[in-house]
């Protein structure tokens, strides 16, 4: 009998977690961010734009930086406050020769050329060099809108904000069902992120478009992968506001296969559990908003990857109850539609009922490998081009 309770109170702890995580969080978030957060306020109200410098690191990227750095001078911003830096790390294609070639046209577009060393060093060694008051980081696979660039700059009117993320949204024009899965988490993320806005604290920004002020940068740590979360987080813990503006769009390919998407999550799962090392200091509740966002956001959902097969254990341990029979039988019917999922990913009209179960499965998988590859230390520091659908 006391085994029996023991496993029961693990079980349900583990479940309520997962419900924390998944939807408890978001409905403390909302009614917080109704009794606590500000109304969004629009522009510059009349103060000077800044001067931005808009910084890609690339490797390899000779197929999109000649249209990236094209998109980034045709945008809404005056020309004499905006400068386009890409940091190649180590490219060994035409990335730097296309650069070159922009630049003699152009004295808005510089080249920093570096060795190899991973995005987050590229990044690193870029910004002492950079002219603008703030850094507005991109990726070469990002599309932005006319006005993006200017709406995230507008944020920068109030002094206490230090970050502003820009909207990500993917395109998935190959019709991969891990594509259709990841632009419905994203919008269940986006949805997130205006409730953590309206209390000043995005936990963790895009690479695609987020912009700091450049004397708030913190150089992250050596070994770190998610560079972009992990800078824009340093930022919030710094005290500096950290709001989404979701007005200003870019758009990105999801990745031409669910094999190189899933390679892309396992890679981004590994930057996680070692970006908790880095932003240890979070994990203190004393620190208020910030860790209660992180611990909320970020730490209940990777610990995701572990409690599901427990819950699915210990659920099997515990089948003398009808409530316990009901669950197995839940969680049986939604991996078994997480495996049809998997058996139909070729199919383009895979219904929701399906597809969005494997999306999850499958990022949580992607996730325990990535922790795997952490701990084990075979996560490399550098990237590769993923190829886009």
């Amino acid at each position: 009998m006391g085994w029996q309770f023991t496993l029961e109170v693990i079980f349900w702890a583990g479940a309520a977690a997962l419900f924390y995580a998944y939807i408890g969080y978001p409905l403390v978030l909302f009614f917080l961010s109704r009794a606590l957060g500000e109304a969004k306020r629009d522009g510059w109200e009349g103060a000077p734009l800044p001067s931005v410098s808009v910084l890609v690191a690339a490797y390899n990227e000779e197929k999109t930086i000649g249209d990236k750095i094209r998109n980034t001078l045709s945008l809404d911003y005056p020309w004499e406050l905006l400068e386009v830096v890409v940091a190649s790390d180590g490219s060994s294609d035409g990335t730097a020769g296309i650069v070159r070639s922009f630049a003699a046209e152009d004295g808005r577009v510089r080249l920093l050329h570096f060795p190899r060393g991973g995005k987050a060093r590229a990044l690193a060694l870029a910004m002492p060099q950079l002219r603008g008051e703030i850094v507005f980081f991109s990726d070469a696979n990002t599309e932005c809108d006319k006005n993006a660039l200017r709406l995230i700059a507008g944020a920068f009117g109030d002094r206490r904000v230090g970050c502003v993320s820009g909207r990500l949204v993917y395109r998935n024009p190959g019709g991969i069902v891990s594509g259709k899965g990841e632009s419905l988490y994203w919008r269940y993320e986006t949805w997130l992120k205006r409730l953590e806005s309206r209390l000043g604290c995005v936990s963790g920004a895009n690479g695609a478009a987020y912009a700091i002020r450049k004397e708030l940068f913190e150089a992250p740590p050596a070994g770190t992968v998610n560079d972009d979360f992990v800078i824009s987080t340093m930022v919030a813990a710094r005290g500096g506001r950290s709001v989404y503006e979701e007005r200003a769009i870019v758009y990105e390919d999801v990745a031409s296969s669910a094999r190189g998407e899933f390679r892309r999550h396992v890679r981004d799962g590994a930057g996680h559990y070692i970006a908790v090392c880095h932003l240890a200091r979070l994990l203190n509740p004393f620190l208020g908003l910030p860790a209660f966002i992180f611990w909320s956001h970020r730490v209940f959902r990777w610990a995701a990857p572990f409690i599901l097969p427990a819950l699915l254990v210990l659920n099997a341990m515990l089948l003398g109850k009808e409530v316990y029979r009901l669950a197995f039988a839940a969680q049986t019917a939604f991996y078994a539609a997480a495996l049809l999922g998997f058996l139909g990913r070729g199919q383009l009209r895979l219904p929701f009922l399906f597809h969005a179960p494997f999306y999850f499965c499958n990022l949580n998988l992607a996730l325990f490998i990535g922790f795997v590859k952490a701990v084990s230390g075979r996560q490399k520091m550098t990237w590769d081009r993923a190829g886009r659908a």
